[in-house]
């Protein structure tokens, strides 16, 4: 009997991660069906972009982009929710979430494809995988390493912004450490949007040599919430803001106001006026690459989401750690063009 849903995804893209991750805390029945060559042409039937994960429900209505899917079945399937009654929480959780999409992807992309050690490990897997059951051409991972390596430019990765993304990646897993040295979960005893979006990142880095290393290393909390992530349950309730304001506080202030809030808006900024190239002062660094359209969108729909909320304590929250006054100019801003933001 065919399962309700079928996903296809890969071991080595944190989407796909991410919404296997949120299927299994759903308990959803679904088919994990990893994209190789001899499911190409199943797996093109469905894909409007030739991107992963890939939804497919039992009406074989096919589904793209991992944000979107978690809405679309969270509003399908509301128990156990992933969103807390809380609205400032519900709202930190989707800017955690879109943090983990647009920025800490350029980390895992980094990493994973920077370094000799991590680009020979991700090229095998990546090979292994796609010709599963079947023989490997000759100087395959070779191609696959070229081909990826060339892509780096795409996540702003370079050995001028390197500082940049490392620094960052370091000052996120020790915030992350501290969070969840009491908590199973960031916001107590069940798993939120941020949960699903921040490990489906962090389960690539940790599976990565360098970037691996130090997660084991620096951040044995993270490794250990990692882990829960595989198949994530509900241990408890949903904390009150007033039990997690203090961390949320540090981490909106040095990650998403730091780091994150800068990126976006100056990338926001350069899709609008339709420019090349874009460049913004991080942590002292300069961080510059080809505008991403997909990350204006993105954008434009978190402040969307920000501008519809009225709690005092998230206009609190937000101006505390400097990142209330880009929401709020930037949901004066134009909607931007869809484009793709899977990158593995």
């Amino acid at each position: 009997m065919q399962s309700p849903f079928r996903l296809y995804g890969a071991e080595l893209s944190p989407y796909s991660i991410k919404v296997r991750s949120y299927l299994r805390f759903k308990k959803l029945p679904f088919e994990w069906l990893p994209r190789t060559n001899a499911r190409q042409e199943e797996f093109q039937r469905y894909a409007k972009l030739p991107l992963i994960p890939v939804l497919v429900d039992a009406a074989d209505n096919a589904f793209q982009d991992s944000t979107p899917i978690i809405e679309q079945l969270e509003a399908r399937y509301p128990d156990p929710t992933i969103i807390p009654e809380d609205e400032t929480l519900a709202f930190v959780a989707a800017l955690l979430e879109d943090y983990a999409d647009e920025w800490l992807n350029k980390a895992m992309f980094h990493y994973r494809w920077t370094y000799p050690a991590d680009q020979e490990s991700a090229a095998q897997r990546i090979a292994d995988a796609i010709f599963e059951g079947s023989e490997k051409p000759a100087g395959i991972e070779d191609a696959i390493r070229t081909r990826m390596i060339g892509r780096l430019h795409y996540v702003g990765s370079s050995p001028q912004t390197a500082p940049v993304i490392e620094e960052s990646f370091s000052r996120l897993i020790a915030l992350l450490d501290r969070m969840l040295a009491a908590r199973a979960y960031l916001f107590g005893g069940r798993p939120c949007l941020a949960d699903f979006g921040l490990a489906g990142q962090l389960t690539e880095l940790l599976s990565d040599p360098t970037p691996g290393a130090l997660i084991k290393a620096h951040a044995p909390n993270v490794v250990r919430w990692i882990d829960r992530m595989e198949n994530p349950d509900v241990e408890g309730a949903f904390v009150p803001l007033s039990a997690v304001a203090g961390d949320l506080e540090e981490l909106l202030r040095v990650e998403v106001a730091g780091a994150y809030l800068p990126w976006m808006v100056a990338n926001a900024e350069a899709v609008a006026r339709d420019v090349q190239t874009m460049s913004v002062e991080i942590g002292g660094g300069a961080f510059g690459q080809r505008p991403q359209r997909y990350a204006a969108k993105a954008w434009d729909e978190i402040c969307r989401k920000r501008a519809e909320i009225s709690e005092s304590s998230l206009s609190n929250l937000l101006s505390a750690a400097g990142c209330e006054g880009p929401l709020v100019a930037g949901d004066d801003s134009e909607a931007f063009a869809s484009d793709a933001d899977e990158t593995t």
